[in-house]
């Protein structure tokens, strides 16, 4: 079935993986040591789980944090490849839709920047290195962010500019299809107690073992500090992105039921002028002012541009006649987001009776536009097999190219709170909450139509921690939240007057030290309602009726057995169903969703035999999913091994190899369209 011109952009891909064949890598990077591979559990960002600026001990959520340090000493080269491999993720990336990850039993994540909510799927291209860290929290988020994903948030948070030295960091890479990378970046003091300042500046340029696929992203990222009082502060955050991806690569067709092999290198996308180039511009500035030890107001004002554009064709089938694959879905589409707000809180710590107590106040509006352009997929071929011709694009969609089709504003306020109550020494409260507010205009271009629709909605989350001692806390946690039923940017306007998806979930968890290691387990249920179906009987009617649950259950641990080696992985188990699903006349309840895993794991080591000789590697399990709703097309299961080893040619110089992919796995991944991996 062919999707809606509309949701063409946004669908999700099974590809043939791009690490087919094992890829190696020399990198220069700057030294590193076998504490690289620890945990980063302390390292919680505000704003990641909550504005108050617990550490992850005392938040009663499941987070995981991956810092700058662990992902250079991994050799992550995409933010995908960096939070694919936290406990119970899953996914990759895919030239339509950059946010192609599951979790908790439920497609697609919240992206944030420094802990706002950043529209389009621009800035998840972007080079990790400029990343200070990477946070996830576990389930929905919207008692931070308002419409929220139910499996979960990640979080992106810049270096930052300090006082004092920061060295030079220098790192080039080439690797396999003649890749190349580079990254440099410089920081601290500017003026000494006043300013400091911080520029990171990345460039890649790399391809796969598919046909004409090359990928070359560019970013500079600046931080500014200043500190014009002793009790103030002001911080400036700019990041500018560029992408420019040549014949990206949307998979293979399913011939006679199966992934051919043989087809790995071949690239139906290798048409003239097929490309993906984005371009995006985020500011942000935060003013702090300390009034007194106990009290602090915070304002945060942030302005995000992107822009992004598509022309490719999409859809691969097998043909009638033997030999040929036909081709269609000639897409020339383009995305236009601009967002702009501003956020202001205010922290108190001031006891209650006897207890102590901290509690954050704030409100928050901001202004989303979103302008949509596509020219309705038009077109189709038939090519050769295993040799397909390379024609142009505007001959090939009939000289039809993009129009505007929808332009979207989305205007919001919110209200919010949040407390932290210490009833004894050992046992803490944590009261979230949030009342959003969203003025919704879709003006239908096309056909000439305007709606408007106000959504008003209270987020809550409650959840009591225990330090049983120093070392070992438990915890359970209930929470609330929206997301809309589909994305609320691409709904048609039968959708437009449905209610959101309302989001619960239930979690209890544990997170504690022990000698040398440390370990979390989280226990879940999650639930989402109001999905959207369309009716069976009558045409164009959308009801929001459908019920989807997860359960599940999250570990990870680290261990160093001696100072010169360490152990860190995680595993997961989830189970996700529609409890009550249709998709017209088809009954889909007690399917599994599809490129939901129930299983997924992941265990790296590194050694280091001398001080300056670093060995590694990395394991990457994947649980079998269906690509389909109907539970009729399997994905098998994969594991993937990595290597790694670096040696400290002089100080704060590492020369080192990387072999990714060692067993050459063959496996596929998330499809775009039907017949399609």
């Amino acid at each position: 079935m062919k999707l809606k011109p509309s949701l063409i952009a946004l669908a999700v891909a099974v590809h043939t993986s791009p690490l087919t064949y094992a890829a190696d890598e020399t990198i220069v990077v700057t030294g590193s040591d076998v504490s690289d591979y620890s945990a980063d559990s302390g390292r919680l960002s505000s704003g990641s789980a909550s504005r108050l600026g617990l550490t992850d001990k005392q938040t009663p959520r499941h987070t995981e944090t991956i810092s700058a340090r662990t992902i250079t000493a991994k050799g992550k080269r995409t933010l995908t490849e960096v939070v694919e491999t936290a406990p119970g993720m899953s996914g990759t990336n895919s030239p339509t839709l950059s946010n192609s990850v599951s979790l908790r039993g439920f497609s697609g994540v919240s992206w944030l920047l420094n802990g706002v909510a950043v529209p389009g799927s621009t800035i998840q291209i972007a080079d990790p290195v400029h990343y200070e860290n990477v946070d996830i929290l576990y389930g929905t988020g919207s008692v931070l962010n308002g419409l929220s994903s139910a499996g979960g948030s990640v979080n992106l948070i810049s270096r930052k500019a300090t006082f004092g030295r920061q060295p030079v960091e220098a790192d080039y890479s080439w690797s396999s299809y003649n890749s190349h990378r580079a990254h440099i970046g410089a920081g601290g003091t500017l003026v000494e107690g006043i300013a400091a300042g911080r520029v990171d500046v990345s460039a890649s340029n790399t391809g796969t073992q598919v046909d004409k696929d090359r990928s070359r992203p560019k970013r500079i990222s600046v931080q500014l500090l200043l500190t014009p009082t002793d009790n103030t502060q002001v911080t400036f955050d700019i990041d500018r992105s560029l992408t420019d991806m040549r014949n990206p690569y949307f998979g293979t067709p399913v011939i006679n039921g199966k992934v051919d092999r043989d087809l790995r290198h071949v690239n139906y996308n290798n048409i003239q002028n097929a490309h993906i180039r984005s371009q995006a511009t985020s500011f942000q500035s935060t003013q702090s002012w300390y009034a007194t030890p106990d009290l602090t107001f915070d304002n945060q004002f942030y302005y995000y541009k992107g822009f992004r554009e598509w022309q490719n064709v999409e859809r691969y089938y097998q043909s009638n006649k033997a030999g040929y694959v036909t081709r269609d879905s000639y897409g020339d589409i383009a995305h236009d987001d601009k967002l702009t707000g501003n956020r202001t809180m205010v922290t108190w710590d001031h006891p209650i009776a006897s207890f102590a107590n901290r509690v954050t106040a704030g409100v928050d509006f901001s202004k989303l536009e979103f302008q949509y352009y596509s020219n309705g997929f038009p077109g189709a071929e038939e090519v050769l097999l295993t040799n397909p011709a390379s024609s142009d694009f505007r001959t090939g969609a009939g000289g039809k190219m993009r129009s505007p089709v929808r332009h979207i504003t989305q205007s919001q306020y919110a209200l919010l709170l949040e407390d932290n109550l210490n009833i004894t020494d050992a046992v803490a409260l944590l009261s979230q909450l949030r009342y959003t507010n969203l003025d919704m205009h879709w003006n239908y271009q096309q056909d000439n139509k305007t709606i408007n629709h106000r959504y008003s909605f209270m987020s809550v989350g409650i959840g009591p921690s225990w330090a049983i001692n120093e070392n070992w806390t438990v915890y359970a946690n209930y929470s609330t939240g929206k997301e809309p039923g589909g994305n609320i940017f691409f709904i048609s306007p039968e959708q437009t007057s449905l209610p959101l998806t309302g989001v619960q979930q239930y979690e209890v968890g544990v997170k504690g030290t022990f000698g040398h290691g440390e370990m979390k387990l989280a226990v879940y249920d999650l639930q989402k309602k109001n999905l959207y179906q369309q009716s069976a009987v009558q045409a164009g009617v959308w009801n929001a009726v459908g019920k989807q649950t997860s359960r599940g259950i999250e570990f990870s641990g680290l261990i160093k057995p001696q100072d010169n080696v360490a152990l860190a992985g995680n595993v997961a188990y989830t189970h996700a169903r529609f409890d009550n699903f249709k998709q017209g006349s088809l009954d889909l309840s007690g399917n599994q969703p599809r490129y939901i895993p129930k299983w997924t794991a992941n265990l790296s080591g590194r050694y280091m035999p001398i001080s300056k000789l670093g060995l590694g590697t990395q394991l990457h399990y994947v649980g079998s999913s269906y690509n389909d709703d109907a539970n009729k097309n399997k994905m098998g299961n994969y594991t993937t091994v990595d290597l790694n080893a670096d040696y400290e040619v002089i100080k704060d110089v590492t020369v080192g190899t990387r072999v990714r992919n060692l067993t050459d796995r063959f496996y596929t991944w998330q499809r775009t369209y039907t017949g399609q991996e």
